[in-house]
């Protein structure tokens, strides 16, 4: 018997992310939103995407009715870590 391990990345496929959707105030609510996610969703899977994930915060409500609404789901055991940078944090030195 054969075992392969291989990372786990590698083991859940491709898989595309939706780093930002901004539409223009002026034009919301008009369908653009959801046309553009349904055109990423539709090249993600002709790609051989197995997924396609996005975020927003939290007290976004019309994003994520949108979002919900063409069957994106919650992630349950994952949490979004940041760290931002700029002038104000101390430099932690190169350690490579």
């Amino acid at each position: 018997m054969t075992v392969t391990i291989m990372p786990a990345s590698l083991m859940l496929g491709t898989a595309w992310s939706i780093r930002d959707l901004y539409v223009t105030p002026v034009y919301r609510r008009t369908g653009i939103a959801n046309a553009l996610l349904r055109h990423v969703i539709h090249n993600a899977g002709n790609a051989g995407a197995h997924r396609v994930s996005l975020q927003t915060e939290t007290d976004n409500v019309p994003a994520l009715t949108l979002y919900t609404d063409i069957g994106f789901q919650p992630v349950t055991g994952l949490e979004l870590l940041s760290l931002t940078l700029g002038p104000t944090r101390p430099d932690l030195g190169d350690t490579a």
